[in-house]
């Protein structure tokens, strides 16, 4: 089915991607723009399913990791393509203090909390509502996490807003407001390979993360509470450098985590127009520059995947075969008071903006 209203440039297909085992219908959202590109949405986690673009030769292919089918999301343990929360990232001992209270939330990584708990948000199906807008394809979600949903207190109203311009950059506005104090960070967690998503691996991908500190990691993949310069070490990708070439150093962080699993300080994130990261894949030429208004920037090399897992086309996942660039809080801030509090109030706004601008090499 399609949006019909000859006033929409770019109007919205919708097809249906199965049943929950409770019978609730998943649907398929493609967005679309006048270059091609198109984004395919899921009401179920908010999972971004594929990203088609084209290559320097105007080649469009799917630059995104996934499943066929909704039974691959529906048993998928690695929160491929979803919105996370309430809590992006690990929460050390699954515990969180506000005001002097204790509050124990889900553990479902350890004894740490992962990505908001057993069922997080990447669990959910959302609720839906076409944006009709003349310049760009939109779709909203929202939801209402109750109080005490994964053990966090408050009632959280939730939304996600993907839309895609004819510039071709999608933004995605995450909000959320609640009744009670509480803590919040959400973000998306698409696995990318910007060969496409056959690609073996990201060894050739191109970095650059805007940033001069990373949070080293301690015990249990929680950060130790210091922010380490970068200089001399392979975290440093204030200039584009290979992934591959810089996972290849001896480092004991790289040990710690199996590659890359790591927060980056971003310097000075606003809401405007900067650019945070960027990714460029020299032998297809394709690329994206990344913005955010978050402090943080998660760096993961899908260290733990593996073929145990078949995904789109039957191909089975393999380690470094994506990169995940999640733009958030700083983990385990509710519990490290030297971190920016992440803590919101009845009157507070939660706003996180995400921006991927999509490119190709002439």
């Amino acid at each position: 089915m399609v949006v019909p209203d000859m006033d929409i440039i770019t109007p919205i297909a919708i097809t249906s991607f199965g049943y929950l085992p409770d019978g609730r219908e998943v649907h398929d959202y493609i967005l679309s723009n006048k270059n091609g590109i198109s984004v395919s949405i899921l009401n179920y986690g908010g999972i971004i399913k594929s990203i088609n673009t084209p290559d320097r030769y105007g080649k469009f292919d799917d630059i995104l990791l996934g499943y066929n089918n909704l039974d691959g999301y529906l048993k998928d343990k690695t929160y491929m393509g979803a919105v996370i929360g309430r809590y992006s990232n690990r929460i050390a001992s699954a515990t969180i203090n506000i005001d002097g209270i204790n509050y124990p939330i889900s553990r479902n990584d350890g004894s740490n909390n992962l990505h908001g708990g057993i069922n997080g948000f990447n669990k959910v199906l959302w609720n839906t509502e076409i944006i009709e807008d003349r310049e760009c394809s939109g779709l909203k979600l929202h939801h209402i996490s109750h109080d005490g949903d994964q053990g966090f207190p408050g009632e959280l109203y939730v939304t996600a807003i993907y839309k895609l311009n004819d510039d071709n950059e999608l933004s995605i506005d995450l909000a959320a407001t609640t009744n009670q104090k509480t803590v919040v960070s959400l973000t998306v967690h698409p696995y990318i390979n910007l060969g496409d998503h056959r690609h073996d691996n990201i060894n050739n991908h191109h970095l650059m993360i805007r940033s001069n500190k990373y949070l080293p990691l301690g015990e249990n993949m929680i950060p130790t509470g210091e922010m380490r310069q970068v200089e001399y070490t392979p975290f440093d990708f204030r200039k584009m450098r290979s992934i591959g070439s810089m996972l290849n150093n001896s480092n004991e962080q790289l040990n710690t985590a199996s590659g890359y699993d790591h927060c980056f300080v971003i310097d000075n994130s606003s809401i405007d127009d900067d650019i945070i990261a960027h990714l460029h894949h020299p032998d297809s030429g394709r690329s994206f520059t990344l913005q955010s208004n978050a402090p943080g920037l998660q760096l993961y090399t899908s260290n733990y995947l593996d073929d145990s897992i078949s995904g789109k086309d039957e191909i089975r996942f393999r380690k470094m075969q994506a990169v995940c660039l999640e733009p958030q809080q700083f983990p385990n801030a509710p519990n490290e008071t030297s971190f920016p509090s992440t803590v919101i109030t009845p009157d507070e706004v939660y706003q996180h903006r995400i921006v991927f601008k999509f490119n190709q090499d002439e």
